[in-house]
C-alpha cells in the first residue's frame, strides 16, 4: 500500500544532522553505531547475482559490472539510521543505496535512495526498485520533479564523496544528502529488509563506497500507519536533528542526549514577546497544517514545582496571534490547566470539562490531543489514553499547525507523532 507523499504538505529544507506509553519509554533506546564495512574485507556482504565484481581497494568497496547488480548485507534491519559515502566515476553512471530491500537469485528489489549524476538531479529521491518505480519525486508529474530539484539543488556534489543518511522508523522514511533533507515520506510497504549498494551496469565504470555504518532504533507500537481513521503524516524522534521545526525563540531550544537518545529541549527562558498575552515558548512543525488530527508526544517538565508548572500543545496555528493550545499544569484555576484560544487578543479559556491538574513529577509522560473539526471537539489525554483530562468544543480554527512547548517554564519533547488530514 502506498501512502500519501508528505511533500504535498511539508516543504523539505536544509537540516543539520545533529514511542509512547510511559511504561514503554525504554523501547526507544537506540543501539550504538555498527560498522557495515570494516575497510578491509567484504565480510558481512554477498552478491546474489551471477555477474558483477566487488572488491576492496584503499578502504573503499568497489563495484564494477556491465549489467545492473547489487551487493547486499547478509543481515536484515528494520528501524535504523544508515550512513554511507559514495563517489561516482566520470561519465555516465547511476547508483543507489538500498534499504529494507529484498533479494532473490539475480534479483534485488525495494526501497532505494537514488544516486543520480545526470542533469535531472534527482539524487536523494526515493525509488522503489523492481516494483512501483519513483515515489519521490513522481516521474508521472513534471511539477513534482521541478519542486524536488528546487528544494535539493546543490545537495549532491558530482565529482566528490557524497554522504547519505537514511532514517527509517516505522512507516517514516527520510533521506539526507550531505546534510540536506531530500525525501520525507510515509510508506507502509516494507518494515524490514537488507541493505545494498548498486552498480547500474555501465561497462568499465567503477563505483566506490565507504564509511558504511548503521544504528538500529526501536519503534514503539504506537507508531501505527493510522489512528482513529487518520493516516500518519509526521514522525520525529530528533535522531537526525531538529531541522523540521521552527521556534518562537531558537536560542531557547537545543538538542540533548538522554540515555543514548536525542530529545528536543526548551532549556532556558525565551526572549520571545508575543503581541498578545500567550505562551512564550513554541517549537512548531514546519509547513504542516492539519484539520482533523491526533497528535501524541512524550513530554518531560524540567522546571520547579508550582501551580502553573506546565507543558503545552499548540494546534490550529494560523499565526503568532491566532491558535489554540492545551495548557497542562499541576493545578487548575482561571488560567492554568485549561484549553485556550488566542484569537488576536489575550488567551481565553474554552475548556468545558477538566481534572484538577496533573503530576508532572520527574521523567516523561505521554500526551495526546485529539481534534474533530466536524463537531469542534478537542480532547487532551495525559498517560491514560482512555480518559481525557480536559475537553472543549470550538470551531474557530478548522485547520492549522502543530507545536509544543511551555508557557514560561522549561521542558523536553521526544517522539512526536501526528496522524491527520493535511490542508
Amino acid at each position: 500500500m502506498r501512502c500519501r507523499h508528505l511533500g504535498m504538505a511539508i516543504s523539505l529544507g536544509v537540516t543539520a544532522f545533529g514511542l509512547f506509553a510511559q511504561a514503554s519509554a525504554a523501547e526507544s533506546v537506540a543501539a550504538e553505531w555498527e560498522a557495515l564495512f570494516d575497510g578491509r574485507t567484504l565480510q558481512g556482504w554477498s552478491n546474489p547475482y551471477d555477474w558483477g565484481k566487488a572488491w576492496v581497494e584503499d578502504g573503499n568497496i568497489c563495484l564494477q559490472a556491465d549489467r545492473k547488480f547489487f551487493l547486499t548485507t547478509e543481515k536484515t534491519y528494520a528501524d535504523f539510521i544508515l550512513e554511507g559515502e559514495v563517489k561516482m566515476p566520470e561519465g555516465q553512471s547511476n547508483s543507489g543505496l538500498m534499504f529494507r530491500c529484498h533479494r532473490e537469485p539475480n534479483r534485488v528489489f525495494g526501497y532505494q535512495a537514488e544516486v543520480d549524476t545526470s542533469e535531472r538531479q534527482w539524487s536523494g529521491g526515493l525509488y522503489d526498485e523492481g516494483r512501483r518505480g519513483w515515489l519521490n519525486p513522481r516521474s508521472d508529474d513534471p511539477n513534482s520533479g521541478r519542486a524536488f530539484v528546487a528544494r535539493t539543488q546543490g545537495a549532491f556534489k558530482r565529482d566528490e564523496w557524497n554522504r547519505y543518511r537514511i532514517h527509517c522508523v516505522g512507516p517514516s522514511i527520510r533521506i539526507y544528502v550531505n546534510g540536506i533533507l531530500t525525501t520525507d515520506y510515509i510508506d507502509t510497504t516494507d518494515r524490514v529488509g537488507y541493505i545494498a549498494i548498486q552498480h547500474h551496469g555501465e561497462a568499465g565504470q567503477v563505483y566506490r563506497f565507504r564509511n558504511l555504518r548503521i544504528r538500529e532504533l526501536k519503534a514503539s507500537s504506537a507508531l501505527a500507519q493510522a489512528r482513529s481513521g487518520l493516516p500518519l503524516v509526521f514522525f520525529d524522534d530528533f535522531e537526525s536533528g531538529a531541522g523540521r521545526w521552527t521556534q518562537t525563540d531558537p536560542n531557547a531550544w537545543k538538542l540533548i542526549e538522554q540515555d543514548g537518545n536525542q530529545a528536543y529541549s526548551q532549556y532556558q527562558a525565551s526572549q520571545y514577546e508575543p503581541s498578545v498575552r500567550s505562551p512564550l515558548n513554541i517549537a512548531r512543525i514546519k509547513d504542516l497544517s492539519v484539520s482533523d488530527f491526533v497528535t501524541q508526544v512524550r513530554m518531560e517538565q524540567t522546571g520547579r514545582e508550582y501551580g502553573h508548572r506546565d507543558m503545552c500543545v499548540f494546534f490550529g496555528y494560523q499565526d503568532p496571534s491566532h491558535f489554540y493550545y492545551a495548557h497542562i499544569a499541576t493545578a487548575a484555576d482561571d488560567q492554568g490547566h485549561s484549553i485556550h484560544i488566542v484569537n488576536g487578543a489575550p488567551r481565553t479559556p474554552i475548556v468545558r470539562e477538566r481534572t484538577k491538574g496533573v503530576d508532572w513529577g520527574t521523567g516523561y509522560h505521554d500526551v495526546r490531543v485529539v481534534r474533530d473539526t466536524s463537531t469542534g471537539s478537542i480532547e487532551v489525554y495525559f498517560d491514560d489514553m482512555d480518559k481525557p483530562i480536559m475537553q472543549a468544543v470550538d470551531k474557530t480554527f478548522i485547520s492549522g499547525g502543530i507545536g509544543f512547548g511551555t508557557f514560561d517554564d522549561t521542558g523536553n519533547i521526544d517522539d512526536v507523532i501526528v496522524w491527520g488530514l493535511t490542508r
